[in-house]
C-alpha cells in the first residue's frame, strides 16, 4: 500500500527533475562497443543512474511502438497485394520485414507498397500514384470544404512481376528487391525522400547517378546485395538457355 506521503513524495521529485532527464543516449556502434551520449555536466549529476534508466525505457516503449506499427503495415500490404504462390509470398514477408527494419528504411512509410504476380507472358513494370491530402479527404466524403485532418499525402507504389526462381528464395528475393528500389530510384518524388535521409556526400553522389546506378545503390542501402547478386545469375543464366 502507498502512503499520501510517498505519493506527494514522487510527485515533488518528478516535479524537480531536470528538463535534460531522459536525454542521456546509448548507441552501439559496432560489436560490443556501446557509445554514451550525455552532456558534460551529466559528471557530476546525481540523478545519473535514474535518467539512464529512463532513456533506456522510453526508448524501448519507442521500439515497441515502431515494431507493432511496422507489423501492422506488413500486414495490410499482404492483405491487399495479389500474390498466388506461397514461395514469392513467403519472401515477400521476409523482405518487407527486413526493409523496414533497415535504416533508411523510414522513408518506406510515406509510401504504401502493393505487390501482384502477372501472368509469365507479361511484363514487369511498377505504377506510381501520388495521393494528395485533398483526395484523401475526397475519399472519406469531406470535400474541398471539409476539416483540414493534418494529414500529408502519400505514394501508392504498386509494383508488378511475373518472373519467379523455384526453390531459390535468395534470387526470389533479389529480384523483389531489384523491383522495389526501381521503383523509388525512377520517381522523383522517391529521390527526394531519399535525400532527405543521406549525408552530403552520399546525396551528391546519388545525384550524379543514373536510374540503373541508384536502384543498385539503393538495393545494397537496403542490405539485399547478396540476394541481387543471386538474381543476376539466375536471370544470366535462363538467357544463356
Amino acid at each position: 500500500m502507498v502512503s499520501g506521503s510517498n505519493v506527494e513524495s514522487t510527485g515533488r521529485n518528478l516535479m524537480d527533475r531536470k528538463d535534460c532527464f531522459g536525454s542521456i543516449k546509448e548507441v552501439t556502434v559496432d560489436v560490443g562497443r556501446t557509445l554514451t551520449h550525455a552532456r558534460p555536466e551529466c559528471r557530476n549529476c546525481e540523478e545519473i543512474r535514474d535518467c539512464l534508466r529512463t532513456s533506456k525505457q522510453i526508448e524501448e516503449e519507442t521500439k515497441e511502438r515502431d515494431e507493432l506499427r511496422k507489423q501492422n503495415l506488413i500486414a495490410k500490404i499482404i492483405d491487399h497485394s495479389r500474390i498466388t504462390s506461397n514461395e514469392i509470398g513467403s519472401c515477400l514477408l521476409e523482405f518487407l520485414s527486413r526493409i523496414y527494419s533497415s535504416p533508411i528504411g523510414v522513408i518506406l512509410f510515406r509510401n504504401l507498397l502493393l505487390f501482384y504476380e502477372v501472368p509469365r507472358d507479361s511484363s514487369s513494370f511498377h505504377l506510381n500514384v501520388p495521393i494528395s491530402r485533398k483526395t484523401m479527404d475526397l475519399i472519406r466524403g469531406e470535400g474541398s470544404g471539409g476539416e483540414q485532418t493534418g494529414l500529408e499525402g502519400f505514394t501508392l507504389r504498386i509494383v508488378l512481376f511475373q518472373r519467379s526462381f523455384s526453390n531459390h528464395s535468395k534470387a526470389n528475393m533479389g529480384m523483389i528487391a531489384y523491383e522495389v528500389a526501381h521503383t523509388f530510384s525512377s520517381d522523383p518524388l522517391a529521390t527526394n525522400q531519399i535525400f532527405k535521409m543521406l549525408s552530403g556526400a552520399e546525396m551528391n553522389l546519388y545525384k550524379k547517378m543514373d536510374v540503373e546506378a541508384r536502384t543498385r545503390w539503393l538495393i545494397e542501402k537496403l542490405g539485399f546485395a547478396d540476394d541481387f547478386e543471386a538474381f543476376e545469375k539466375e536471370t544470366a543464366s535462363i538467357k544463356e538457355t
